[in-house]
């Protein structure tokens, strides 16, 4: 069972008035109107490279809530989704989080991952079984993207006065995904154009705000998340044949034998640097080499993609140099071994004042919920919330957590799914953070 902690929020009162605001907000919450924004939005695939259509879809719903929203064409098949909700003038802006795109896209590539496996969560097409909505990205990233809709029409039907605007950026490119050019085959193009893409377009358009709040997964306030170095660990020698053993260096062979050193030694580096909310765990993702078609014949060359965690308190240069120790130290006790390695792709670690604003409203509001001190633990995912906080927008991160039990069978995306009354806590927390933040003037949270 993961540590739990506790950590209270700040008082803030609303006093009577906000209240009052709060109690009309919550009371237009519908779990039945956010099932359907749900629904609607599993039913419409979107890979990453081809979010368009749900990006439109959300366009439509919130136009259709009673806000002003566009949609920010990226290509001809993806965009985003900007919506907004005007202050009155004077108050802060806060931010809504979240994209459309997910794990599972339907490509010819997703049985390298989920082999023969079947799940309903692996298909497009939304289940509903009682409280629960099942379907690809139906708990991530979808359900986030609806109650982000959903609140903001909530808060907007209130009447609620605001001083500062809401807005949504719900957009694509929010999976992990680069562009590579691997040994087997080229990744490139808008299908592996990921890692916060669509985030940066929207904030290269002018986008701005004063707060964020993240709408990915799970059920309780963040503020600091890891950040991540994508290595290529390259093992070298020369084409072989079966019938010619001990005459050739073997890659693959080299890589089966160093792979237990490296497990130890991230088992050993996330001992060391996970700390606060931030774990650091590492693993091999991928393994490549060979002609899977005529395996008679070994390769020159097999490669092996790392992925590291990487804590706010360290920078990636200083997290590569260990690596690199690291490396070295197996070319001393292995000489037999021809390597080499670089990163791919990396981003860092990124934190956010749990005394701003953003985050204690947040920590406020889920104690509010919840009737209870705001408790949490430590997640070792990373989000979009790097790229915003580089763009010096202060983020705190707060979205639902499917209550479904999964089966460790079906691997970790199976059974993924969207639990109504849960969510339906948290868009109460996010008509909360935007009442006690949009509604008071700029000084008063501590802005110029």
């Amino acid at each position: 069972m993961p540590e739990q902690f506790v950590g209270a929020a700040t008082p803030a009162p609303l006093g009577a008035e906000r209240e009052a605001w709060l109690d009309a907000a919550w009371a237009n919450l519908d779990q039945e109107r956010l099932a359907r924004l749900i629904t609607d939005l599993v039913d419409i695939p979107s890979p990453t490279g081809g979010e368009g259509d749900a990006a439109r879809y959300a366009v439509q719903a919130m136009r259709d809530g009673g806000l002003v929203a566009q949609y920010e064409e990226i290509t001809p098949r993806r965009g985003n989704a900007i919506g907004r909700l005007e202050g009155s003038g004077g108050g802060a802006g806060l931010l809504l989080y979240g994209h459309f795109d997910h794990y599972i896209s339907g490509a010819p590539d997703d049985p390298l991952v989920i082999g023969n496996l079947d799940h309903t969560s692996f298909h497009s097409t939304a289940v509903r079984e009682g409280h629960r909505i099942f379907g690809a990205g139906s708990g991530n990233p979808k359900a986030g993207c609806a109650l982000a809709i959903h609140a903001v029409e909530a808060v907007r039907k209130a009447g609620v006065p605001l001083m500062g605007n809401v807005t949504l950026g719900l957009v694509s490119g929010g999976i992990h995904k680069v562009e590579l050019l691997a040994a087997g085959r080229p990744y490139l193009g808008p299908s592996y154009e990921g890692m916060g893409a669509g985030c940066e377009h929207m904030l290269q358009s002018g986008l701005r705000a004063d707060f964020c709040v993240s709408t990915k997964p799970g059920y309780q306030v963040l503020w600091e998340e890891p950040g991540v170095a994508w290595i290529k660990l390259s093992l070298k020698g020369v084409v072989g044949y079966v019938a010619r053993r001990g005459v050739f260096k073997r890659p693959i062979e080299d890589a089966a034998a160093i792979i237990p050193e490296l497990i130890e030694w991230f088992e050993a580096y996330a001992e060391r640097h996970s700390d606060g909310q931030a774990s650091t765990p590492g693993h091999i993702g991928a393994i490549e080499g060979g002609w899977p078609y005529k395996p008679d014949f070994s390769p020159s060359v097999c490669n092996l993609y790392l992925d590291l965690r990487i804590h706010p308190n360290n920078t990636t240069d200083s997290v590569l140099a260990e690596f690199g120790e690291f490396i070295d130290g197996l070319r001393a006790r292995r000489p037999e071994l021809d390597l080499t390695w670089e990163p791919f792709a990396t981003m860092p670690g990124s934190t956010t004042d749990k005394q701003n604003w953003v985050v204690q409203s947040c920590i406020r509001a889920w104690e509010r919920v919840e009737d209870k001190p705001h408790t949490w633990t430590a997640a070792s995912g990373l989000t979009d919330a790097a790229v915003l906080r580089s763009w010096g927008i202060p983020t705190a991160r707060l979205g639902g957590m499917s209550s479904a039990p999964r089966d460790p069978s079906h691997g970790f995306l199976a059974g993924e799914g969207a639990d109504l009354e849960v969510l339906m806590r948290v868009a109460r927390c996010y008509v909360y953070t935007i009442v006690d933040t949009c509604t008071r003037a700029r000084a008063e949270l501590g802005l110029d």
